[in-house]
């Protein structure tokens, strides 16, 4: 048979329902024909029927070892007519016995489309009529030949319904992201899809009829070998996730058993997932480290005010555990007017997206009022999701101390005007008496003048 035969046989047993396990389940005989005559496939019922091995018959061309030398001509004629119509015929001819002994058949003939409505191949289905009285059957009413027809045209299209069936399921299977693969009762592939010939390697497309532990014995004594025999003892599902180390992935396998003793296998490859997810852990133990690792109380709230991040400082802070805090509000902890406070706060960030800065008072359940500096910020993530980013900063230390220097200042500024006011009045005083030394000195200067010209005056008398 030529290798563009060998390759159509193998399309019509794939693709188009034609397997070994449903023609050889007919009872009739079955035989396919190319378009120009050769035959591809046929069932053990015909080598029953004629007398010839199924190698005698598949490759045989136009005219077949059963027909009748003598009829020859005529059954070549009417298979032209029949392959030039396309349609669907059933009719009663004579077939010959590998002995040569002939007998009676009847024939229901079909072709075979493909998805662009060309005819690849016609299928026959050949019953022997020759336990029947031919005479008698040839007289049979017409309600007893329309039954024979739609009996032959029934298995036709269950044919057509089962191709199509396969065709969805196959589509189906080959366009989900699990590798999907199939065990019969000795564990020897039944099915493979594309994803699980994509996740094994180039090898599965040559694994069909192959034992999966002769096919990979490295995997014997692995997790995965003994999830996959346990399905098969416990006839219940059974998992595995876990490092596939033959081919260095990780895998996540689930095992259903079926009912005929095999078992059907789906497996994704997690590798990028557990990578991301070994990250992300890592990323996620430097976020903490780093956050608690913050001096001052830092958490972040979703869009209703509901904390889903706290630090170690912040659960300092307010003497509480993070799983006591995540999810809630902390709203039932503090007073009235400051739970509004807060809330009317977060409600501004959120819708504005602007920054808040602000001092505010925080009585917490069995503790004192502190005073708080709070900076509250919007992050919004890619999903359009907000979220509050805040750290708060305990300033009541600050606060007293501001009250203190403000004590301190008023009480500077009173005792500096009281020493301001004591040295006014003396140098008020120092004023007045120097008034009175300079009146003095005046006096006594205008004195010493005087007394000076009576001095004078009195000298020139004398002299006179």
């Amino acid at each position: 048979m030529s290798d563009a035969n060998i390759k159509l046989a193998e399309q019509l047993q794939k693709l188009y329902g034609f397997s070994d396990s449903f023609i050889e389940s007919l009872q009739d005989g079955l035989i396919i024909i190319t378009p120009k005559g050769e035959i591809v496939l046929t069932n053990d019922a015909l080598s029953r029927l004629t007398g010839f091995d199924k190698t005698e018959l598949t490759g045989a061309s136009l005219p077949f070892p059963f027909w009748p030398p003598e009829l020859h001509k005529d059954y070549k004629t009417l298979f032209n007519e029949l392959s030039k119509d396309h349609v669907k015929r059933e009719f009663k001819i004579i077939y010959m016995h590998k002995n040569g002994k002939r007998f009676p058949v009847t024939v229901f003939f079909a072709s075979i489309k493909n998805n662009q409505d060309k005819v690849i191949a016609y299928v026959c289905f050949i019953q022997n009529i020759a336990d029947f009285d031919f005479k008698a059957l040839n007289n049979q009413s017409c309600n007893q030949e329309v039954f024979t027809i739609l009996n032959y045209r029934k298995k036709y299209l269950d044919l057509v319904l089962e191709r199509k069936i396969n065709q969805q399921l196959q589509i189906t299977l080959n366009n989900i992201s699990d590798g999907f693969v199939t065990l019969d009762e000795d564990l020897c592939y039944t099915y493979i899809n594309d994803k699980a010939i994509e996740l094994i390697g180039k090898k599965g497309v040559d694994l069909i009829g192959e034992n999966i532990w002769k096919a990979f014995p490295e995997i014997i004594g692995h997790p995965f070998y003994k999830a996959c025999c346990k399905a098969l003892e416990t006839q219940t599902t059974q998992y595995f996730r876990g490092h596939f180390k033959p081919y260095e992935k990780w895998y996540d396998c689930r095992f259903y058993p079926t009912a005929k003793g095999g078992v059907t296998i789906y497996f994704l490859d997690i590798s990028d997932q557990e990578k991301t997810e070994e990250l992300l852990s890592e990323s996620k133990n430097d976020l903490n480290a780093i956050i608690n690792n913050i001096g001052d109380p830092l958490f972040v709230k979703d869009d209703q005010s509901c904390l889903i991040l706290v630090n170690d400082a912040f659960c300092k802070m307010f003497d509480t555990n993070r799983e006591f805090v995540i999810g809630k509000t902390l709203a039932e902890d503090v007073t009235e007017q400051e739970r509004e406070t807060f809330l009317k706060v977060d409600k501004a960030v959120l819708k504005t997206g602007i920054e808040n800065i602000s001092e505010e008072t925080l009585t917490v359940k069995n503790s004192n009022t502190r005073t708080i500096s709070t900076r509250k910020t919007r992050y919004v993530d890619t999903n359009g999701s907000k979220f509050i980013i805040g750290t708060i900063r305990d300033i009541t230390n600050r606060k007293k101390t501001e009250v203190e220097l403000d004590l301190y200042r008023h009480q500077l500024e009173e005792l500096v005007n009281s020493r301001t006011e004591e040295i006014n009045i003396k140098n008020a005083e120092l004023q007045r008496m120097n008034k009175l030394f300079i009146g003095r000195e005046l006096k006594m200067k205008e004195l010493k003048n005087r007394i000076g010209k009576l001095k004078e005056e009195n000298d020139n008398l004398t002299k006179q």
